[in-house]
């Protein structure tokens, strides 16, 4: 019983003091923590962005500021300048906070100091630099890929240049001023189908005509006068003949001139060929300048954008107010734990020294 007692007491003893930390420890040391909010747009990574704003690197060219210089927190990290400098590094490492909320593309970032003021002066700071730190880098980034595309766009204009040349030659070397592929068809292509044609006519028209001669000499003559055939059938029969001569003639020219133009058709697909390889070439090269050119644009607009870098400061931290309250879930378990640890050795040694007796 009288353990329980001793237990219990420093129970409750250590209970006390933990709730009296928390309510003296920010009268006595107060601290004031000043907060703001970093939107990250779409495209970038929260994660990255937190590791980047508590770089060594962005602290230290915080503190290398003149309004950093001039808070109070930072005449009170030694006597000297550069010991202020190194230390500033560490301290601001300590009370500085980045977490990215879990919901929304927001990332908290708070500071605490012993004065309000100073903590909304190193917040603002930070932020500012590390937003046009973020901002002057990824220009940097945006002017070298800007070098590289606009070489590359010379490359490609020149590759251009160069295919145009080769379809000329292709005209050139075939004697076709069009060689593109239409829906309609070459000039060549018609002229040929209309030779056939005309060739097919003319062959049906000397066949009929042969077929009439005949047929005319396979009649009987009606003889006109004792010894002598009919001068009406005879004379048909030589303007038949004449007609199929003449006809012949004409079918002579409709084949030579089919002939021609079918080596012309086999020139022209030949040519067509070659100027369908070269056209794609040009084609690719095209579009490789099209979306070279759409890139720089893209490029270009974004590095005079303001929110270059994927982030906005939703607003600059105010000057708080009201101290930081301690919150009991830390002193009063602490306490209570260290007061009936204590009692635990209290009644340990209160039995200890009773068994003797």
């Amino acid at each position: 019983m009288r353990t329980a007692k001793i237990l219990l007491a420093f129970l409750v003893l250590g209970l006390v003091i933990g709730w009296l930390i928390c309510f003296l420890a920010p009268q006595l040391w107060p601290e004031y923590t000043a907060e703001t909010f970093i939107r990250v747009l779409p495209g970038t990574k929260k994660g990255s962005v937190v590791a980047l704003i508590r770089n060594k690197n962005t602290l230290e060219s915080v503190i290398d500021r003149d309004k950093i210089q001039q808070t109070y927190w930072f005449v009170e990290l030694g006597e000297t300048r550069d010991k202020r400098l190194t230390a500033g590094v560490y301290e601001l490492k300590k009370r500085f906070r980045a977490k990215a909320m879990q919901d929304g593309d927001l990332i908290r970032i708070s500071m605490t100091c012993r004065d309000g003021k100073d903590a909304e002066t190193l917040l603002n700071e930070l932020a500012d630099t590390f937003l046009k730190t973020q901002q002057s880098a990824k220009r940097k980034q945006i002017a070298t890929n800007l070098m590289f595309l606009d070489e590359n766009l010379t490359r490609i204009e020149k590759d251009l240049d160069s295919a145009e040349r080769t379809l000329d030659d292709a005209r050139r070397r075939y004697g076709f001023t069009d060689l593109e592929q239409h829906d309609y068809p070459h000039p060549i292509t018609v002229r040929l189908i209309r030779l056939q044609n005309e060739e097919d006519d003319c062959a049906l028209d000397i066949n009929q005509l042969q077929t009439h001669r005949d047929a005319l000499m396979g009649q009987p003559q009606q003889i006109s006068s004792p010894g002598k055939p009919d001068p009406n059938t005879t004379a048909e029969i030589k303007d038949l003949e004449l007609k199929i001569k003449l006809m012949q003639s004409r079918l002579a020219g409709l084949r030579k001139m089919r002939e021609e133009t079918e080596k012309r058709e086999e020139e022209l697909v030949t040519a067509r060929a070659q100027y369908a390889q070269r056209q794609f070439i040009r084609d690719d090269r095209r579009r490789a300048m099209g979306s070279v050119r759409a890139k720089i644009e893209k490029l270009r607009v974004l590095s005079d954008n303001a929110d270059v870098a994927g982030l906005q400061l939703v607003d600059y931290a105010k000057t708080p107010l009201k101290a930081d309250v301690l919150p009991w879930q830390i002193p009063v378990p602490i306490a209570g734990g260290t007061g009936l640890l204590i009692g635990i050795i209290c009644a340990l040694l209160t039995g200890k020294t009773r068994k003797p007796n």
